[in-house]
């Protein structure tokens, strides 16, 4: 039975629907991760640690923090198959247990690496940062596209130090497109009235929750509605843009850390097809396609950056909305119940109340209130 908008809104902005970490994310490309060496990288400011197992060659995700004496397992090795502290030698298996002290023939039972779950999907690792019991009752790792279509897609990531926020935002917005992007994908004299609808959507069967569907309009330019622009966003991180058949795509603005991202995007376009079934085709569009992605996201980044600026210092994120900002404020609406969270929200609170000594400026504190490149992309055949 079909639940009304009313009942939609309510869940959408419920605790479980604003619940970030009890999801999978895409945070890296499969070939950033080499054999032989482990990699240091964030989720939701969780410091973690990657690496491949030497036999399997599955990725493998722990806290970056050594038991011994909370060193960076990131700036360590891979020796023997086993993840190597640096500092003093520790060694730990696939488990996250430790196997080896040099320095004792007894090792401590507390030992051991707390492990995040691992995925290896569309071309890219995903690491789930939540509780692992509800590991089952997610959404399954996979690039999400709201049409089932069989097109090659092409995918990639950017890091940014803009927060995975304000990206969203970005991309619930077509009215700064042909401004923005007015020298690539936009037009200026496109500029026109813009109508935009916004409803709920309810993909709890898929496992993403209550979403919202936007549709866009412009009655005064009936010229550019030949392709209807719908737009998705799904917790926690997921807009998708759909042109009908012209294409669609997919981005993913994983958060990090507080005010960096990583910009997970695929793309299937329609009038590439033909081109992806020969391999001077490909080589083009292995050239073309992630030059021009960037140069597009580099047009946004110019803004946002600045944005996140003024932020920063007091700016609101929003002081005159009109009727075209209807899909970013009812993103940013949800952000804010995420934010204030009974369980003080997804971002990373420290590793313990009982601080040391030694404080750095902004660092978080668990327990209080917290302070306020490209990557070689890939071709395959979509499964969605």
């Amino acid at each position: 039975m079909s639940r009304s908008q009313e009942e939609l809104e309510e869940a959408y902005y419920s605790e479980s629907n604003t619940d970030m970490r009890n999801h999978w994310y895409p945070l890296i490309t499969s070939a950033t991760l080499i054999k032989d060496k482990p990699l240091g990288q964030h989720i939701l400011g969780d410091p973690i640690v990657l690496y491949r197992d030497v036999v399997s060659g599955e990725a493998l995700a722990f806290a970056d923090k050594c038991p011994h004496r909370s060193a960076p397992l990131s700036v360590g090795r891979i020796m023997d198959g086993k993840l190597e502290c640096r500092y003093h030698g520790w060694q730990f298996d696939g488990t996250g247990v430790c196997s080896k002290v040099p320095s004792s023939n007894k090792i401590p039972g507390n030992a051991k690496l707390r492990k995040y779950p691992t995925a290896e999907v569309d071309g890219f690792i995903w690491v789930f940062p939540g509780d692992v019991t509800k590991v089952e009752g997610a959404a399954k790792p996979g690039i999400y596209f709201a049409t089932k279509r069989d097109w090659v897609q092409r995918s990639g990531c950017e890091v940014l130090d803009i927060d995975s926020s304000l990206l969203n935002e970005n991309f619930l917005d077509p009215a700064h497109l042909p401004f923005t992007h007015d020298t690539t994908i936009g037009k200026r004299e496109n500029s026109t009235i813009m109508n935009i609808t916004c409803d709920f959507i309810d993909k709890t069967q898929e496992g993403h929750g209550i979403g919202i569907e936007g549709l866009v309009s412009q009655p005064e330019r009936p010229d550019l509605m030949k392709i209807q622009q719908k737009f998705h966003f799904l917790p926690p991180c997921i807009v998708s843009l759909d042109f009908g058949g012209l294409g669609d795509q997919t981005f993913y603005s994983v958060p990090t850390k507080k005010g960096h991202c990583h910009f997970i995007y695929s793309q299937r376009w329609s009038f590439l097809q033909k081109a992806e079934q020969f391999y001077l085709g490909r080589v083009i569009l292995d050239w073309y396609n992630p030059s021009y992605v960037r140069k597009i996201l580099m047009e946004d980044y110019e803004m946002l950056k600045g944005q996140q600026e003024r932020l920063a210092v007091g700016a609101n994120a929003m002081n005159s909305p009109v009727q075209a900002d209807l899909m970013i404020k009812t993103y940013r609406n949800w952000w804010r119940k995420v934010m204030k969270r009974e369980d003080g929200g997804p971002w990373f609170a420290g590793y313990s109340s009982d601080m040391e000594d030694i404080m750095l400026e902004d660092m978080p504190r668990r327990g209080g209130p917290p302070k306020g490149s490209f990557v070689k992309h890939r071709n395959s055949k979509s499964d969605a």
